[in-house]
């Protein structure tokens, strides 16, 4: 397995990402009685694979740390995500609900509360990602096949609707552990297949039209969440994303594409300040001509700032928005240089 960054993970994951932040743009517009028109029709075609995709990706790295000391484990893949989570919800909430922290406090303090049991759409990714990591570490001596099995089933379950829990929490774990796992015991499989695809360009590009063509065809018939059907879209939607990134690697000026995959999960947090006001801006003006357009800019802009945000403070005291203070890891894990959200390449465990 390599030991550093690469390039074609870190595409895959741009591209994953600004797609996820077009999803949250679109889905906020279309809360608001505004129909993004085709960029509707975009984000039905994706959502078979996004979540798989960007789950799968997650996890590829895992056997660096999972067998390794558990409070290393612990504070790099659990408390880490926990941090963030608990900084942004506070700063979501106080910069988007502030005429609520300041009319009603304690409504506003009970929110902040429950979102720690149900977590806030904008942050359910990196609360999934922290129970998706405790769960593996778990689940990390028994056999591989039993889990994913296992795994399959309550997928099948859970995004067919068949059980509901009433938690977002158990419902999105259902839902998505599965292509986590997944990425975590065919790591090596994958890397294996990456190396042998990225010499094949023209052949990877029809398989990927092909491909999409295909996922349009089952979401056009309304048959991509059946039992069986969503996990096979969602598994070919993750091949398809890797071998999209193998080729956004192979072309210089997209590298802006793995500069965000390297930064995404700085831009998931980042985003949804400048999506959501932007968003109000925009429905207060009541212009919304072209909003398929205007959803698209929006998502792209929301990127773009995310990045600058973390560009600015970086070296200033509110880069603890981004960055772990050693005080707050566990102490037997700290020779780890790794307190943010952009760890150097580890080395081999």
């Amino acid at each position: 397995m390599p030991l550093g960054r690469v390039n074609w993970v870190d595409h895959a994951k741009g591209a994953c990402i600004i797609l996820i932040v077009t999803l949250f743009t679109t889905q906020g517009f279309s809360a608001s009685g505004l129909h993004s028109d085709w960029m509707d029709l975009v984000m039905r075609w994706a959502q078979p694979f996004l979540m798989p995709a960007f789950f799968f990706l997650a996890a590829l790295f895992l056997n660096r740390t999972l067998f390794g000391p558990p409070k290393h484990y612990i504070d790099r893949k659990i408390l880490h995500f926990v941090y963030f989570y608990a900084v942004w919800l506070v700063l979501q909430d106080a910069v988007l609900n502030s005429e609520l922290l300041l009319t009603a406090p304690h409504i506003f303090l009970g929110n902040l509360l429950n979102a720690l049991v149900e977590p806030r759409d904008s942050l359910l990714l990196v609360y999934m990602l922290t129970v998706f990591h405790g769960a593996t570490w778990l689940l990390r001596r028994m056999p591989a096949r039993k889990v994913f099995a296992v795994a399959a089933l309550l997928q099948m379950g859970f995004a067919t609707g068949w059980i509901d829990t009433g938690s977002l929490v158990l419902n999105e774990f259902g839902r998505w552990y599965v292509f986590f796992f997944a990425g975590f015991v065919a790591a090596p499989v994958i890397f294996e297949m990456a190396e042998r695809v990225a010499g094949h360009t023209a052949q990877t590009w029809r398989v990927l039209i092909g491909w999409a063509v295909a996922n349009a065809a089952f979401v056009g018939l309304h048959v991509a969440g059946l039992p069986l059907i969503s996990l096979a879209l969602g598994f070919a939607g993750t091949g398809a994303m890797i071998a999209f990134g193998l080729m956004l690697s192979h072309v210089k000026w997209l590298s802006i594409i793995g500069y965000a995959g390297r930064h995404c999960l700085i831009i998931y947090l980042t985003c949804a300040i400048p999506v959501t006001l932007m968003q109000r801006g925009l429905i207060a003006k009541g212009e919304m001509d072209h909003a398929g357009l205007i959803a698209l800019a929006t998502a792209l802009v929301a990127v773009a700032l995310s990045l600058a945000f973390h560009r600015l403070v970086r070296g200033t005291p509110l880069n603890v928005l981004y960055r772990r203070p050693m005080r707050l890891r566990i102490k037997a894990a700290k020779f780890s240089r790794s307190s943010g959200l952009l760890p150097p390449p580890p080395t081999a465990a």
